[in-house]
């Protein structure tokens, strides 16, 4: 059990890549903490786990600091942070709102500054921690139509390097998954005209959320004691392959 005892948050933990991390953490011995924004979906999966929950809309700074109040009061510590809530957005530079843009980046980004800045609070009272974050290749690369979302996922690439580079001395790793196209199964109505993207994946499959959840365990654990400040792509290797902003991911 390669993270017995060991207290984890994991944002959006109630559906596709948060709930395998979730899922993952809890079988390797973790006690998880469960979010979303809705009470009765971390209550659920919670019971399911045999965790603990808390609800917060990570866009409002004061409800970051009631589930980081929280954490502290019942467990004393926090020993895992994995950043994995993300908004999307669906509109290109054109079209885009000022108000979708700013949402869009205080979850995806201003989110998981705040977030990381409480835990590594208290993990620095302790023996240091790990901290994830996780990213899409459209960061890198856009994506046709997804304006403030890319540029939120890019922002987190940056983002992770800055807080390994400030937490390391306080013995907190920063580290960040790109996923790729996950939880999707090929031929279903959500992969439409995606056909393209499939064909970008050179291991030809579509990516589900226990290949994240076990890259996730690994750089969690003592295993990854000496990995820092790394960016590690968990999409079938679609990411180093792509020449071309081909679409979403």
């Amino acid at each position: 059990m390669l993270l017995k005892n060991e207290v984890a948050l994991v944002t959006g933990s109630t559906n596709n890549i948060g709930l395998g991390i979730a899922r993952a953490f809890a079988r390797e011995g973790a006690k998880v903490i469960i979010h979303s924004r809705h009470e009765e979906d971390t209550k659920r999966i919670a019971s399911e786990l045999n965790g603990d929950y808390f609800a917060a809309d990570v866009s409002r700074p004061e409800q970051i600091q009631a589930l980081f109040n929280h954490i502290r009061a019942k467990h004393g510590r926090l020993d895992i942070l994995v950043n994995s809530l993300a908004q999307h957005s669906r509109d290109g530079v054109l079209e885009m709102t000022l108000e979708e843009w700013s949402q869009v980046l205080a979850v995806n980004l201003t989110g998981y500054f705040l977030c990381i800045q409480h835990a590594a609070r208290i993990m620095k009272e302790h023996a240091g921690g790990a901290i994830i974050n996780i990213s899409a290749a459209s960061g890198e690369r856009g994506s046709p139509g997804r304006a403030a979302y890319s540029v939120s996922k890019g922002g987190i690439f940056a983002l992770t390097k800055q807080a390994a580079v400030d937490l390391a001395p306080y013995k907190i790793r920063v580290n960040c998954i790109v996923s790729g196209i996950v939880g999707t199964p090929i031929g279903s109505k959500d992969m439409g005209n995606r056909k393209l993207e499939y064909d970008s994946i050179p291991l030809r499959r579509i990516g589900q959320p226990e290949d994240v959840a076990e890259a996730a365990v690994f750089l969690a654990s003592e295993k990854a004691s000496y990995i820092t400040n790394a960016i590690l792509a968990v999409d079938g290797g679609r990411m180093n392959s792509m020449t071309s902003a081909s679409g979403g991911g």
